[in-house]
């Protein structure tokens, strides 16, 4: 599998952070420097001295090792990941396609927030992932560039599902509103379908829909077909697979 690092928000922006993170861009936020304020996020300490840290690739990014989901728990779970069970937010995943292998796990975005004492988000957000046996954890790198002890694991998936919790969340236009999105940013890389029933939207590569009131689920399907795709455009467009896409959300069921 391809390290692509996931975007947590899928809109055009999102798309351009992980176009910019595949391209082998610079630190973005986790690479923030703690002189300044501002604490890396998702970051656990790794417990080496500053003498003894790695320096940076030749091509400036930031130093790398493959571990095995075992040896890369400990930052895993810094992160707010752990093995998922059956239920993802009140439902199932009964569909997975062929190429999505690996094991699950979830990342609770309220229940991270309060392990680390931060603002409580109003938006109950619980995301899931399938992981390879081997990830790979990073070094961060600060604003000038000085590589630092704290690590973080790239937990990257060809299927990210999401299941997203907020009272006002009535409907799929409600989410837009409350989001202050439209239907061209939160799918930027190819127009948008409405699903069979009405309930949301989705082309090759995202899906958004709200299955009841107050619930909205995001399906993110970016195998290496995808991205192959994409960047062989000047505009990071691509077709993805719209009809495996419909299959994941059709198999969405409440647990």
């Amino acid at each position: 599998m391809t390290n692509r690092q996931h975007a947590v928000s899928l809109g055009a922006l999102g798309l351009l952070a992980l176009a910019l993170t595949a391209c082998g861009a610079g630190p973005g936020p986790t690479g923030a420097s703690e002189q300044d304020g501002v604490p890396p996020l998702n970051a656990s300490t790794a417990g080496t001295g500053e003498e003894g840290l790695p320096p940076l690739n030749a091509d400036g990014s930031a130093p790398s090792e493959e571990m095995s989901l075992e040896e890369a728990a400990p930052f895993l779970e810094a992160q707010g990941y752990a093995p998922a069970g059956d239920d993802l937010g009140g439902y199932t995943v009964g569909h997975l396609p062929d190429d999505v292998a690996g094991t699950p796990y979830d990342q609770d975005s309220t229940a991270l927030a309060r392990a680390q004492d931060q603002v409580v988000p109003d938006l109950h957000e619980v995301e899931r992932s399938w992981l390879a046996d081997t990830v790979q954890v990073d070094h961060l790198v600060d604003d000038a560039g000085r590589v630092m002890s704290e690590r973080e694991a790239v937990a990257v998936s060809d299927l990210y599902v999401s299941v997203m919790r907020r009272d006002d969340l009535t409907d799929i236009d409600a989410y837009y509103e409350v989001m202050g999105v439209d239907l061209d940013e939160e799918f930027s890389d190819a127009p948008a379908r409405e699903l069979p029933d009405g309930n949301g939207h989705y082309n090759g590569s995202t899906a958004l829909f709200s299955p009841e009131p107050g619930v909205v689920v995001r399906v993110m399907y970016v195998d290496d077909a995808y991205w192959d795709e994409l960047y062989a455009t000047d505009d990071l467009t691509a077709e993805g697979d719209p009809g495996e896409v419909l299959r994941i959300v059709e198999g969405i069921t409440p647990s």
